[in-house]
């Protein structure tokens, strides 16, 4: 690359890693701002095994995961599982038929589900005989946070 043949005068200039400075320099004139996603921190396999040992829940359970974001479902998935839980992951876009037909199907004990996807579990109601206890994910619940359930997990 940078041989007797080559078309480079020279060694490039390193790049900034100021990544937070280059976002809001990005925005600057922009009314976008850095979404909640930014801040808020990963969900750790571990602390939701924890967690999810604290509330009781073991081998034989089973949980369902309505979480949009593959990382999240996956790092809780990863911690439950850890513990012998069977965990069904539930398509949030699917009609409401379709989704209390898959909840009953898995038999979950838990339900782990988005706050964006409120409105999609809001349409299970009445369409099941036995419901799960639910726990919230993501910004904005009030109560039941899963979120604030891990972050007391030290």
């Amino acid at each position: 690359m940078y041989g007797i043949n080559s078309s480079v005068e020279g060694i490039p200039a390193p790049v900034s890693r100021d990544i937070h400075g280059r976002i809001q320099g990005s925005n600057a004139g922009a009314d976008r701002q850095i979404g909640q996603a930014a801040l808020v921190p990963a969900i750790c396999p571990h602390r939701v095994a924890r967690w999810a040992c604290g509330e009781g829940l073991g081998a034989g359970a089973s949980a369902a995961l309505l979480v949009r974001d593959l990382g999240q479902a996956e790092a809780i998935r990863l911690g439950l599982t850890r513990l012998g839980l069977r965990v069904s992951c539930l398509d949030g876009d699917r009609s409401a038929e379709v989704l209390a037909d898959n909840l009953t199907q898995s038999r979950a004990t838990v339900a782990i589900v988005d706050t964006t996807l409120a409105d999609a579990y809001a349409g299970v109601m009445g369409r099941l005989v036995r419901y799960p206890a639910v726990w919230w994910n993501g910004p904005g619940a009030d109560f039941a946070s899963l979120d604030h359930a891990l972050a007391e997990q030290d």
